[in-house]
């Protein structure tokens, strides 16, 4: 869908608009969304000819551009709501607050003296905690599969399934904001995975500007869905 956008974005007449619009319309179609969503491009990326200005009919296919990329955004945006798998990431921290945050009855054995001990480092506790978090949602996930690129080989996080990969980070401290994109800009480029979950767990809050960052690097490359997900803890 990334890639319909920038090719509407550079068509610059009527023939390569209306072939783009076919491509994205076949697109649609196969990856089952609905004839209300395909009427709703159609109706969008309606435009009006006028035979006699070339000027105006040039206008009015920029007002049909426009319209259709913000169509294609809202079904991008209804896309990523209905994934359940980037709901249960971004809802992570409640997990972990419930869990390490609350006051556990007194009556049970786990005393929060022992909730206390433990304490988030780096990426392995991060990995072990979302590990078990997700297993019983998804019972097929494994730990640090290993994927062999043709040139060399690259060890995914969490494998949830063949298209599907969760790539974890932790902040250090004397870890930079640059050091950290750099990062995750290799592992999109390594893996094969059409769907990269990147889970930042900014331990350090060195990320100012969260939204920022998201939105520069879930558009880094057309043909992969990249999801950032960042979590700043309150305490831990």
């Amino acid at each position: 869908m990334q890639e319909a956008i920038e090719k509407i974005r550079s068509c610059n007449n009527q023939m390569s608009f209306d072939v783009i619009k076919f491509q994205l319309q076949d697109y649609m179609k196969r990856t089952g969304i609905g004839a209300e969503s395909l009427l709703e491009l159609e109706k969008r990326a309606f435009y009006y000819v006028n035979e006699y200005s070339r000027k105006d009919t040039c206008q009015n296919i920029e007002e049909a551009k426009k319209r259709v990329i913000e169509y294609i955004y809202e079904i991008m945006a209804e896309t990523d709501r209905e994934d359940p798998l980037l709901m249960v990431l971004e809802n992570y921290y409640f997990f972990l607050e419930n869990l390490l945050e609350r006051e556990p009855d007194k009556r049970g054995g786990i005393q929060k003296s022992h909730l206390d001990a433990i304490r988030i480092k780096n990426e392995y506790d991060i990995q072990f905690l979302l590990y078990a978090y997700l297993k019983p949602l998804y019972p097929e996930a494994r730990l640090e599969v290993n994927e062999d690129t043709g040139y060399s080989t690259v060890r995914t996080d969490i494998y949830i399934e063949p298209d599907k990969i969760i790539e974890i980070k932790c902040s250090r401290e004397s870890m930079k904001v640059k050091k950290l994109i750099e990062e995750i800009e290799a592992d999109i480029i390594h893996y094969s995975a059409s769907n990269i979950y990147f889970f930042i767990y900014d331990k350090e809050k060195i990320i100012e500007n969260p939204t920022s960052m998201k939105n520069y690097l879930e558009k880094k490359i057309k043909e992969k869905r990249i999801h950032i997900i960042i979590h700043q803890p309150k305490r831990l």
